[in-house]
């Protein structure tokens, strides 16, 4: 997302990373890898428990099916992880949460590698901004 940060203001978004680390940890994180967006934790789960987000099983969090997109995330410069170092079963999710509190996307990863690209996410952001 930081890649398209731009974009996604230009889209009317306050975008927020929730990870399960300390605060210390998020501020490194977030320092380390120049995110302009605010960083915050949970690590009690309680936001991804609120958002349907499970966790993981080994298959999930770190067998085959992870390490191909893990790799290719390494080699490309877009490292996952670390922030959610509290819990590394914990599935990630990506959602769109209008001003009222409705969820209006919701992406609730079956893998830890996955991720929605930043289209995809911008898409539906048109998409809510439309229907209004």
């Amino acid at each position: 997302m930081r890649d398209d940060a731009d974009a996604f203001e230009e889209a009317g978004a306050r975008v927020a990373l929730i990870g399960l680390g300390s605060p210390e940890q998020a501020a490194l994180f977030c320092e380390r890898r120049e995110v302009p967006f605010v960083c915050a934790v949970q690590p009690d789960r309680s936001a991804h428990k609120a958002f349907g987000l499970r966790r993981g099983t080994w298959n999930q969090t770190v067998g085959p099916a992870v390490w191909a997109p893990w790799l290719k995330d390494q080699v490309t410069g877009k490292p996952q992880g670390a922030f959610g170092q509290g819990d590394v079963a914990q599935l990630p999710g990506t959602f769109i949460v209008d001003t009222g509190g409705r969820v209006r996307y919701a992406f609730r990863a079956r893998r830890s590698s996955e991720i929605p690209s930043n289209a995809e996410v911008l898409g539906a952001l048109a998409r809510v901004r439309q229907a209004g």
